[in-house]
């Protein structure tokens, strides 16, 4: 893809969708509806509230997005590069932060999180609390891992279809076909989910990324998509609303929510739907959005770090402030704190690779 034909709508698309991540997970640590907070002192709240809807509302289709922007990507990505081009910048820029990364450095953030769940009493040898410490630390690093599994299976398939008979097949699809395709998410939400860790939804969010390669990157579908984007908004706010109705009270990561067709349904259309409303308004660049098209991934790697400081840090106040004083304090603290964070460790040899993936800093996107 030359430069001048870059889908700026994508790179605005992803960043905005990450900042909606930053957002669910300012309100993540103190969330009581559901689910048992990871940080204690907030008031216990019945009923409806803000925080607790945003991270309904958002939860069942903003990753399932980011896999599809990434299956569109990746069909432009493999028109320039080469396969080997291609499994080499994965490996730095997915498997080695979600690997090296975490056991070198990541492991700080599951560090923090131990300090709510085990004590220096606590009976456990060194070497399995920095096991522990390990897991807790992958946080938003699933991503990554489970984002190079489905770029190996998509060369995997490239290899076995060597004329891109499922490519060619993908750019038939019709507005009937794209509606049909919730169907089958709501089939692909039902295997290989990893048990206990729901995160791992290893049909789920590979099969999006594909259907982002095989369907979402044609030029006609994309027509389709910015055609039909209020169409697919509204299918999804209207099923959003029952699941919400349905659903609230149950932990939104919970299999019995993940699975669910009406929830699974929600988060298709949603996806889609933002999809195509991003080429009607997000298709532009400028200073600003350049960096953040940049910046987005040092973000996301470095703000569950950022909150669970900030966290541990206020645990003494929290009590004692508005809630929305400590929610305010936690995304101005996640975003200036992810950016500054990010240019600094991104200027360190060695620590810029494990944690960003970057073998040296370039001065393009």
């Amino acid at each position: 893809m030359e430069k001048n034909d870059r889908k700026y709508y994508l790179d605005n698309l992803r960043w905005i969708t990450i900042l909606v991540v930053v957002i669910f997970h300012v309100f993540y640590y103190y969330n009581d509806v559901g689910a048992e907070p990871m940080f204690q002192g907030a008031p216990v709240t019945t009923g409806y509230t803000f925080p607790a809807i945003f991270q309904y509302g958002v939860y069942q289709w903003f990753m399932m997005l980011l896999f599809m922007v990434s299956g569109i990507c990746a069909r432009f990505t493999l028109e320039k590069k080469s396969t080997k081009e291609f499994i080499y910048d994965k490996l730095n820029k997915l498997l080695v932060p979600s690997t090296l990364g975490i056991i070198t450095i990541q492991w700080v953030g599951g560090y923090l999180v131990s300090l709510n769940y085990l004590t220096d009493d606590t009976p456990v040898p060194g070497f399995i609390k920095y096991l522990i410490m390990v897991a807790s630390g992958t946080g938003a690093l699933w991503f990554c891992q489970v984002l190079f599994i489905a770029c190996l299976l998509l060369l995997l398939l490239k290899r076995f279809d060597k004329n891109d008979k499922l490519l060619r097949l993908g750019e038939r699809a019709n507005l009937l076909v794209l509606i049909l395709l919730s169907v089958f998410m709501v089939g692909c939400s039902q295997i290989l989910n990893v048990p206990l860790i729901s995160t791992y939804r290893m049909c789920f969010y590979p099969m999006s990324f594909l259907m982002g390669y095989y369907v979402f990157s044609h030029k006609n579908i994309l027509e389709l998509l910015r055609k039909w984007c209020l169409l697919f908004l509204v299918i999804g706010v209207g099923f959003g609303a029952w699941y919400l109705h349905n659903s609230y009270g149950i932990y939104y990561a919970d299999y019995a929510v993940l699975k669910n067709p009406v929830s699974v349904i929600h988060g298709y259309f949603t996806a889609i739907g933002f999809i195509g409303l991003s080429q009607r308004m997000l298709d532009f660049h400028n200073h600003f959005t350049e960096y953040m098209s940049k910046a987005g991934w040092g973000i996301y790697i470095c703000h569950i770090n950022v909150l669970l400081a900030v966290n541990t840090l206020l645990k003494p106040i929290v009590g004692n402030i508005s809630i929305w004083a400590v929610y305010t304090i936690e995304l101005i603290s996640a975003l200036f704190g992810s950016i500054i964070l990010w240019e600094v460790l991104k200027r360190i040899p060695v620590i810029r690779w494990l944690l960003f993936g970057m073998k040296r800093e370039k001065k393009e996107s």
